[in-house]
């Protein structure tokens, strides 16, 4: 009996043993936990400071240029022209026309081709037709689409833009007018272009 109550006082002192062990684990286990935090934010911390610099250096910069200056250094759309690689292609050589494609140049003052940021309106006409039944469709592409939209060729950059025509050049005709209208989002100024494309 005596022997049994023994075995019974040193398991449980056994198993306080492992309890307190257990509450220091989990102790240390925050304590590695808070530190592994705070070395996180001390680090972000440190970034922000730098970003903040190199921001209030910024400010600093632009501040010592005049205003009117900057604004005659940005590169601002004068006018638009449609690229004369524009037309009706085949998506494969035995295909019928089925899609239009626009390559849209946008140039400055001293006539380079630009990226701007805008939105585009691309209509496309057959003039023969009555006034009301004239216009064949018309298709607009926002500012962010556009923006991805940029191209260049080995002696032009432009933006591509590629429109299916479905059935819409389902009769004879062999001509049509494509006129194109570029927003421009830094200046408000509405630039228009267009031209004759032919059906082979």
């Amino acid at each position: 009996m005596k022997r049994w109550m023994l075995i019974s006082v040193l398991a449980a002192g056994m198993a306080g043993c492992r309890s307190d062990l257990d509450v220091q684990t989990s102790l240390w286990d925050q304590v590695k936990t808070l530190g592994d935090e705070r070395t996180e934010l001390k680090l972000q911390n440190e970034r922000l400071e730098r970003e903040n610099e190199a921001l209030t250096q910024q400010i600093k910069t632009l501040a010592a240029i005049d205003a009117e200056v900057r604004l005659a250094a940005l590169s601002i759309p004068e006018n638009i022209r449609i690229g004369r690689h524009s037309g009706l292609y085949g998506k494969t050589r035995d295909s019928r026309k089925d899609e239009l494609v626009v390559h849209l140049e946008v140039r400055d003052a001293v006539q380079d081709a630009i990226k701007a940021p805008g939105a585009v309106r691309v209509e496309l006409w057959r003039l023969s037709d009555p006034p009301a039944e004239a216009r064949l469709g018309v298709w607009d592409i926002s500012a962010d689409e556009l923006s991805r939209m940029w191209g260049k060729g080995l002696t032009a950059a432009y933006y591509r833009l590629t429109f299916p025509l479905d059935d819409v050049l389902a009769n004879a005709d062999k001509e049509f007018t494509l006129r194109v209208e570029f927003t421009d989002y830094l200046t408000g100024r509405e630039l228009t272009d267009q031209r004759v494309i032919t059906r082979q």
